[in-house]
């Protein structure tokens, strides 16, 4: 006899869920007021969803809380009962920014000096953050506010990142032209595929993006980049703004359409993404619709695909992060990964368990709960190195991974466990192309290697 839960899609069971919570809260208030308490334990409730899904998994009923989180979120929007929280305020303000100097202005403040002011934070408290890293206190409730601020620098924030966006390093900022990247040598009948680099790997870590476009250029693909900044409404949604994800949604979709009309001579088949949440949202996008019979790739399946192998890279283990929203859907996490970085010679990459604790934007919205969270990942980081070292490694010990927010996340732990982290597709370029492939591609680009086409 078949399960009654399964006459409704989860869809449908997550908005029923909704209405219903809706409702209830209505009339409640209508009866006989809510009192301040209950919607703050219902805003808490939301805050602490991290939204990774793995719940849906072993949930006996098929509900997915991530996407019932995000729907409560939206419901305290729209009812005029969520929090303000200036974390979540700067960090939409950044992703939802289009315009080049908005942009460069808002990395300058937030990136450049905030991120510097939290690392000199950081040093100043470093006793009472390691107090608090090593027995973390319970999240039920709000913080007191000294110690909502040790939670946001017990753990340093990354340094050295670049100075410039992807974009902005091979002026291809204006929106109004569609910018086709491609090796004169390989010529304009090669093959080409539609790169949406998200806002992670080019506005935040610009290096992925440089990176994911350095190793379609070296395997001879032409790659098209959509007109401007964009970025793909999963942030929005997954803060609660339903209205505005929507919106971007469909703004990129109806670009996109006139990119597709516009460049309908190229043939494109392949959508590559370099962002696991990026990957899932624009699953929702219908490109098969916009580029008739195309397929979505991670830059790593990708890659995997075209034969590209690292050889005799000495020195180095690894280790690899797979994301809550992992980008790797066609083959196993791990195969890539070990494939990619021929671990037959380079010695066999283990997987890293436990959430980072980045969780998008979490750790600098909720900071207490981020630390929780790091709390088991950093055990799981010493173990990792730790085990590398007893089997005799005396070299260097990298994390990788393939989330520009887990990049990020993982990052904080340089100093637990005397490692370092970073992109497959970073790794892979540098090892491939040379220590100083960033600048070399930028400019062979730049000389040359740039179509813009008016859109």
């Amino acid at each position: 006899m078949p399960r009654a839960n399964l006459l409704y899609s989860p869809r449908d069971k997550i908005l029923a869920t909704s209405l219903l919570i809706e409702a209830f809260l209505y009339e409640e208030q209508t009866r006989r007021g809510v009192s301040i308490k209950h919607w703050d334990e219902l805003s808490d409730v939301a805050d602490h969803c991290t939204v990774c899904h793995k719940c849906l998994t072993p949930c006996p009923v098929d509900i997915d809380f991530g996407t019932v989180s995000m729907a409560m979120r939206d419901l305290l929007r729209r009812m005029g009962k969520k929090r303000f929280n200036p974390g979540t305020a700067a960090s939409m303000f950044f992703l939802n920014a289009t315009n080049p100097q908005t942009i460069k202005m808002t990395r300058k403040v937030m990136i450049d000096w905030g991120y510097k002011a939290q690392r000199l934070a950081n040093r100043a408290l470093l006793t009472l953050a390691k107090a608090q890293t090593k027995r973390p206190p319970a999240t039920t409730g709000k913080p007191p506010i000294k110690e909502q601020v040790i939670h946001f620098v017990n753990k340093r924030m990354p340094g050295g990142l670049p100075k410039r966006t992807a974009r902005a390093l091979l002026d291809i900022e204006d929106r109004n032209y569609v910018p086709i990247i491609r090796n004169p040598a390989a010529g304009s009948d090669s093959e080409a595929v539609f790169y949406f680099p998200g806002c992670g790997s080019e506005r935040l870590f610009s290096q992925v993006g440089l990176a994911t476009q350095a190793m379609l250029w070296h395997v001879g693909v032409q790659t098209v980049l959509p007109p401007g900044y964009l970025c793909c409404g999963y942030p929005q949604r997954g803060a609660g703004e339903f209205d505005k994800a929507e919106k971007i949604i469909t703004d990129n979709r109806v670009l996109f359409h006139r990119v597709a009309n516009t460049l309908n001579y190229l043939d494109i088949k392949t959508v590559v993404v370099s962002c696991g949440t990026c990957f899932d949202q624009l699953q929702g996008y219908e490109f098969d619709k916009i580029f008739p019979g195309c397929k979505i790739m991670d830059i790593h399946e990708f890659l995997m695909e075209k034969g590209v192998r690292l050889e005799n890279v000495t020195g180095v283990r690894y280790m690899y992060h797979d994301p809550c929203h992992s980008p790797m859907k066609k083959h196993d996490p791990l195969t890539v990964v070990n494939t990619l970085m021929n671990s037959a010679q380079n010695g066999i990459i283990e997987k890293n368990d436990r959430c980072c604790g980045e969780a998008g934007t979490l750790a600098i919205t909720r900071p207490d709960i981020s630390t929780q969270v790091r709390f088991r990942k950093e055990e799981s980081v010493r173990a990792g190195a730790e085990q590398i070292r007893a089997e005799g490694h005396q070299g260097e010990v990298k994390m990788l991974t393939s989330c520009p927010s887990c990049l990020q996340g993982l990052k904080r732990y340089n100093d637990d466990a005397e490692l370092d982290a970073d992109y497959v597709v970073v790794e892979i370029a540098k090892n491939l192309l040379g220590p100083d492939w960033l600048p070399d591609y930028v400019q062979r680009a730049n000389q040359g290697g740039i179509e813009r086409v008016l859109v």
